[in-house]
């Protein structure tokens, strides 16, 4: 009794977690699109921007007497811009649509993954083979989003003529981590279907 119980629960678990994927893919394509329309029916593009070297930087040394210095500088500024051009646009429009997708990508495989396990055969022959290239779909959308976010972020400080924003090119580890950790799943998944085939086999 308590076998079936357990059972139940799992396979009640699954079916939410699986539905809360769902919605969050569906989510964060859904209200990004909006958001960008939102943005571009406004006349207007927000996007993260850097602060050039040196500037905003600051020093905190207390009350003077405790020997303790804070340095640092002001992070990331979320922007509003207005008034770029229209190839500047077409950029920011790219990096967003990307960077959506990969978000999407990711969902799609955790969505896939969790019917497998509902299945009672996350081994099954192609589960590796969907799992890598996910990995590489991951990774190749992300690095991509990556270059376009400071292709536009370039663009923008090229249309202002101004200093005060970085060009430089701002790594962020997120979706390559994502990316190379669905790769490691893939490999696990190529051992457990060799062991799948090895127990079916003795069946």
């Amino acid at each position: 009794m308590n076998t079936v119980v357990t059972n139940r629960l799992g396979r009640a678990l699954l079916i939410v977690l699986s539905a809360v994927t769902i919605a969050y893919a569906l989510g964060v394509v859904v209200f990004g699109v909006i958001d960008l329309i939102t943005q571009l029916a406004g006349g207007s593009i927000r996007m993260t921007m850097y602060w050039s070297a040196d500037q905003y930087r600051f020093t905190d040394t207390g009350d003077g007497r405790s020997g303790v210095a804070i340095a640092g500088g002001i992070g990331p500024a979320e922007t509003t811009i207005t008034g770029v051009t229209a190839g500047t646009i077409g950029v920011h429009i790219a990096a967003t649509v990307v960077g959506l997708l990969t978000q999407l990508a990711v969902g799609i495989v955790a969505i896939r993954l969790l019917g497998r396990l509902r299945a009672g055969r996350p081994f099954d022959r192609s589960a590796w083979r969907e799992i890598a290239l996910a990995s590489a779909v991951v990774l190749a959308l992300g690095i991509a989003s990556q270059l376009l976010g400071w292709w536009a972020r370039a663009a923008v400080v090229a249309d202002s003529g101004g200093g005060t924003f970085s060009t430089a090119f701002v790594f962020d580890p997120l979706s390559v981590t994502v990316g190379l950790a669905l790769t490691i799943v893939a490999v696990a998944f190529r051992s457990g279907e060799r062991l799948q085939r090895e127990t079916d086999g003795l069946v």
